[in-house]
């Protein structure tokens, strides 16, 4: 899939709120979780989009687009579409800085946009399509990493193809709200609490999500006989 470069984009002129031209550094792979609702980096940045630096906003689309990219993806198999959305939600993120609250994560404030414009995708499609890319669920709970290396028996790789395969399967089968939960928490490694703020629920309903959708997929592979 395309990646959205700074460069690419059209300029971001701070009195009209179009999105940003320019290069960025690369992307990271992920997101740093701390204790503090918004990094020191991130506020900085933060702070200068909102006085009118455009190498703040170049600086913050880079850190962000991988990782919002990489949500989108798993959201949504459609490559275009899931890119469509991505840009969607990079753009919204660059121009609603003002409405951000410093006293609560930033980056979960950035996924709830990205997770809200997958869910009202999705329903409106009346599909449910995002893959946890080579995480199987164990039967303690947890998920593992499961990918065979380049040395490994040609039938240990089948096998690990096949358990992708139906993994995936299981997590396509999942209703869009236990999709993006599981996601939220496995893949961007979100606590509890940015979760609920992201989606709007109690911790207690978020970790029931948590383990239905855990228990379903289980039971699925657990029917396939690959746990």
């Amino acid at each position: 899939m395309k990646r959205l470069r700074a460069s690419e984009g059209p300029t971001l002129d701070c009195s009209n709120g179009l999105p940003l031209a320019g290069t960025g550094n690369a992307a990271p792979a992920g997101l740093v979780r701390s204790d503090s609702p918004v990094s020191a980096e991130d506020r900085e940045l933060i702070r200068s989009c909102l006085r009118g630096d455009r190498r703040a906003y170049r600086a913050l689309l880079a850190r962000y687009q991988d990782p919002i990219f990489g949500y989108c993806q798993r959201m949504i198999k459609d490559p275009g579409q899931a890119e469509d959305i991505a840009q969607e939600a990079l753009v919204r993120t660059l121009t609603r800085l003002e409405s951000y609250d410093e006293r609560y994560s930033f980056s979960a404030w950035v996924f709830k946009i990205a997770t809200n414009l997958c869910i009202d995708h999705l329903r409106k499609a009346k599909r449910i399509a995002y893959s946890l890319d080579q995480e199987i669920e164990g039967k303690d709970g947890s998920f593992r990493r499961e990918v065979a290396s380049d040395t490994a028996d040609p039938d240990e790789q089948a096998l690990a193809n096949e358990q992708l395969r139906l993994l995936d399967a299981a997590v396509v089968a999942l209703p869009e709200h236990y999709r993006a939960i599981l996601l939220l928490r496995h893949r961007e490694d979100l606590s509890y609490e940015e979760i609920a703020r992201i989606l709007g629920l109690p911790i207690g309903t978020v970790k029931i999500r948590i383990h239905r959708a855990r228990e379903q997929i289980k039971r699925r592979l657990d029917r396939d006989e690959l746990l």
